[in-house]
């Protein structure tokens, strides 16, 4: 094991202060109830985007694994995906496609997004079932009664001719409500890199629309209904061997809150399915020596969660049943077929408690959870296993042995904050949290790349004994609070037992059916450290500073090596400008090289770089319009977190990182009746 923080990464902050882009952070810094000790907020109205995740690369130590406009996987702290607990208006969501084209906050909604939420740190234990990497968390608008109001929100962007449109109505009498919205977005060209590169093939497009309603008991209780439908048409995943075709998904959640005497019960259930097409021919160049492709996956799923609140105290019940189907066909050839996931059932129980007070001058939050998977798959079948014997090995392999199993996880939360002085206070948190192998990760029977978005063009295998992934975790931190500014810088250190990652293989029938470089998901052990940073000051009574900064580190245990896809040390700082009815900013970004890659994955190196932002608007009683210009410098850069090109025939070649877009012109207006 590797433990170490040299010079250079403790220099890194001042080194990285020079610039950066940053948005206005809601920094939680006192306890009430069961709210967690710390969380940091952006919202859609002060950047344009096309995924909501765009908005984590303004947070300290959080990063987006973009796989294309639509397809970016959160990641907090190193760790990403299905580790990373996220929810839109408190319902989760199983995603259709086995590579996480149509990631969790992909299924939000532009037009209700108030905000994107991300609890800084440890996840408290009412976050949800698996939060080893952090807790994210879509805030939307809701229906209100005694309210009659509509809003309209739409952007452009120039570099790639890409808009959006949402609008809202709420309908809201004394006693009922019902709010109703709908949402398109649309990318027409490939936008253009800093050096005139075509990112092929760039385009997308969505629209979402629904309605939610609420039945007001009486002050405080209700009893609600949402009803959503999305549909994602010929959209680009080109950091993947396939672009989306369609998506349709359909969602229905229902909820409640009541008072039970001096308690408060909140409840919730829902139901979601999702038709999922994907090809490597429709939207890019498809080469003769490449067979073609098409990839139809279904899922559904059913949440369902019970909250009792008491004082300092709560309980909780949390279920979660998804159902999963993925086949591979070449339009070519009717008669090529073959099982990629069969009859997944992944499913989770579990309860907990959490103990929220002030003891000893601390206000401390104790929680534990009790977690049991259980999960099982049909059996598989492949055309070519007849004529292929290391295809029919991995089948009959995949099919003979118990493909059921179950397991029983404990997670344990300790956070405390203690006031050292009238404008000091410290930070500390303790925790063993635990996760489950993805469906992905167990099930995946023969050499693929359906890895659930890992987006490295390595090929893999699952296995199906995988054990749950065990994180020990552990937090200090300051909270340094004058009328004038805020510093808030945290350590911190996650040694993982049992990581989940691919390892090389010797057996010969995978080698065989997949290539040299085949990796099967394995268990091995991990650490991950480093710091990050909030803070902000007011230097005038119009002008404000920003600033957030990270440095993490994610490092292999078992050998000498590093993680895949860990973001560099970044900086933003941003000044910002408000006066009556106008605003104006200017922030910055600086990224340092990432050169501590994961061999066994073939990450590549990344250089540095820096990019400036320009923005200025306006906001009356019923408008907000703003504008703005990103990449000002129009560079040639490439994210570390941003994948490789898989698209033929463009100007970037074929495994070369993707560059990022270059100067983009935008426009951005907000109305509200």
């Amino acid at each position: 094991m590797r433990f170490s923080l040299s010079p250079l990464s403790l220099g890194i902050l001042p080194l990285l202060c020079a610039a950066a882009q940053a948005q206005t952070m809601d920094e939680v810094l006192e306890v009430r109830g069961q709210r967690p000790l710390n969380s940091l907020s952006s919202s859609p109205k002060d950047k344009v985007q096309a995924d909501l995740g765009a908005l984590l690369r303004d947070m300290a130590g959080a990063g987006l694994n973009s796989n294309g406009p639509l397809s970016g996987i959160a990641q907090y702290r190193g760790l990403f995906g299905d580790r990373v607990h996220q929810d839109i208006d408190g319902h989760s969501h199983a995603g259709a496609g086995p590579n996480a084209m149509d990631t969790p906050l992909s299924y939000g909604s532009g037009i209700l997004t108030e905000a994107l939420k991300l609890e800084r740190g440890i996840a408290d234990i009412a976050r949800g079932t698996d939060t080893l990497g952090g807790s994210l968390h879509v805030v939307e608008s809701q229906a209100r009664a005694n309210e009659y109001s509509a809003g309209l929100r739409g952007q452009y962007q120039a570099n790639g001719d890409q808009s959006r449109l949402g609008a809202k109505a709420n309908l809201g009498s004394e006693h009922q409500a019902l709010l109703l919205f709908a949402d398109h977005q649309q990318g027409l060209t490939a936008p253009q890199s800093g050096a005139g590169h075509r990112l092929l093939p760039g385009i997308y497009q969505q629209s979402q629309f629904g309605a939610k309603y609420r039945l007001f008991l009486n002050d405080e209780d209700y009893l609600g209904l949402d009803a959503r439908h999305l549909e994602t048409d010929n959209s680009a995943t080109p950091a993947l061997p396939m672009d989306i075709d369609y998506i349709r998904s359909d969602r229905v959640h229902t909820d409640g809150s009541h008072a039970l005497g001096d308690s408060r019960l909140d409840w919730q259930l829902g139901y979601g399915n999702g038709r999922h097409g994907m090809d490597n021919d429709s939207l890019r160049l498809r080469m003769p020596t490449m067979a073609a492709r098409y990839n139809q996956a279904d899922a559904e799923d059913w949440q369902a969660s019970i909250k009792l609140s008491d004082g300092d105290w709560q309980f909780g019940l949390d279920i979660s049943q998804a159902r999963h189907n993925s086949v591979i066909t070449d339009p070519n050839n009717p008669m090529l077929r073959v099982d990629n996931f069969n009859g997944v059932r992944d499913d989770s129980y579990s309860l907990f408690g959490q103990w929220q007070s002030v003891l000893a001058d601390w206000q401390w939050q104790l929680g534990a959870r009790v977690k049991h998977y259980r999960f099982d798959a049909d059996a598989v079948n492949h055309s070519m296993a007849a004529m292929k014997p290391a295809i029919k090995t991995l089948m009959d392999r995949f099919n003979q042995a118990d493909r059921s199993g179950s397991d029983t996880g404990l997670d344990l939360v300790l956070q405390g904050r203690r006031a050292l002085s009238e404008d000091l206070a410290a930070v500390v948190g303790l925790a063993r949290k635990q996760a489950n192998a993805s469906y992905q990760q167990r099930f995946l029977w023969v050499p693929m790349q359906s890895t659930g978005g890992l987006a490295d063009g390595r090929t893999y295998v699952g296995t199906l004994d995988l054990q749950l992934e065990t994180a020990w975790q552990l937090e200090l931190g300051l909270d340094l609070q004058q009328q004038q500014w805020l510093l808030s810088p945290r350590l911190f250190v996650q040694r993982i037992d049992n990581y989940i990652q691919g390892l090389p293989t010797e057996d010969p029938a995978l080698l065989m059916a997949g290539d040299a470089h085949t990796l099967v998901f394995s268990n091995t052990d991990a650490l991950l450290y480093g710091m990050d940073i909030q803070g902000e000051l007011r230097l005038t009574e119009h002008w404000q500073l920003m600033f957030a900064a990270a440095y993490i580190r994610g490092e292999r245990r078992d050998e000498d090596g590093d993680l895949y896809r860990i973001a560099p040390p970044n900086a933003n700082l941003g000044l910002v400008y408000n006066s009556g009815n106008w605003f104006a900013g200017i922030h910055g970004r600086a990224v340092a090289a990432q050169d501590k890659v994961s061999a066994v994955q073939l990450e590549q190196a990344t250089p540095g770089y820096f990019t400036l932002d320009l923005k200025a608007g306006w906001q009356g009683n019923n408008w907000r319009l703003s504008a703005g210009v990103d990449n000002l410098f129009d560079l040639e850069y490439a994210d570390h977190l941003g994948g490789y090109n898989r698209v033929a025939g463009g100007d970037v070649p074929v495994g070369e990182r993707l560059p990022q877009p270059g100067l983009n012109a935008w426009l951005m207006a907000d109305y509200r009746l």
